[in-house]
């Protein structure tokens, strides 16, 4: 039922391919005996297997549609309603008629069954109804998945982008600190240079004034010793 289903809403791309070649084969000459080369100008160019369309904001999807045709499959109401009338302007689409007389001839298959327009708009709609629960369902989920994975992650991008600026500062703070503390550093060296420098000078010139007295204390001492007995 559902690949019935498609076959209604989808052109399926093998189909497309065939009315391709079948249109390209009636180009050639019946009555002539040589076939065309081949030509990559007249090679169709493969189909997509799944984006049946697209656009700027997004593609046909067929597992999406299969999904929401499934909806449908399992909300088919009995009897000859849109789907089936679906089915009959399917039936017509390869005869040569205009649009409005394939609707026009559905439409009178379908009144022999006592279908009104009534019924079909009235079926029509429901289908619809079918397909905007489905809508509703999916936004639902949509938000579900857009607030885990995006707004979700993207507060911890908020987040963490704070810590890194909390911890760049703390870091710039702390490259100032050492610095700063380093210049200390220097300037404390200098001082220590300077002060080991005097305290070391100070230390030599006390030995050798005390030597120099020391030495006359002495040198009296034998001196009196000598003279002074």
């Amino acid at each position: 039922m559902l690949k019935n289903l498609k076959s209604l809403f989808i052109v399926d791309d093998s189909e497309e391919e065939n009315k391709e070649t079948s249109e390209s084969t009636e180009k050639v000459d019946v009555n002539s005996d040589k076939k065309p080369a081949a030509s990559a100008a007249s090679i169709p160019p493969p189909l997509p297997n799944n984006p049946v369309s697209s656009s700027s904001e997004g593609m046909l999807d067929t597992k999406i549609v299969e999904k929401l045709l499934q909806a449908i499959e399992k909300n088919n109401l009995e009897g000859f309603d849109y789907l089936e009338y679906k089915k009959s302007l399917k039936a017509l689409e390869k005869m040569p008629m205009d649009e409005a007389t394939k609707y026009r001839s559905a439409f009178a298959t379908a009144s022999t069954m006592g279908v009104t327009l009534d019924k079909l708009l009235q079926t029509t709609n429901f289908y619809v109804g079918v397909l905007d629960k489905e809508n509703e369902q999916f936004i639902g989920a949509f938000k579900n998945q857009f607030d885990s994975k995006v707004s979700g992650r993207e507060r911890e991008i908020a987040q963490f982008e704070s810590i890194i600026k909390e911890k760049s500062e703390q870091i710039k703070k702390l490259t100032e600190e050492i610095a700063k503390h380093q210049q200390q550093i220097g300037d404390l060296k200098a001082k220590v240079e300077e002060s080991n420098s005097k305290i070391n000078k100070t230390q030599n010139d006390f030995k050798v004034s005390y030597s120099h007295l020391k030495a006359q204390f002495e040198e009296d001492i034998v001196k009196m010793q000598k003279y002074l007995k």
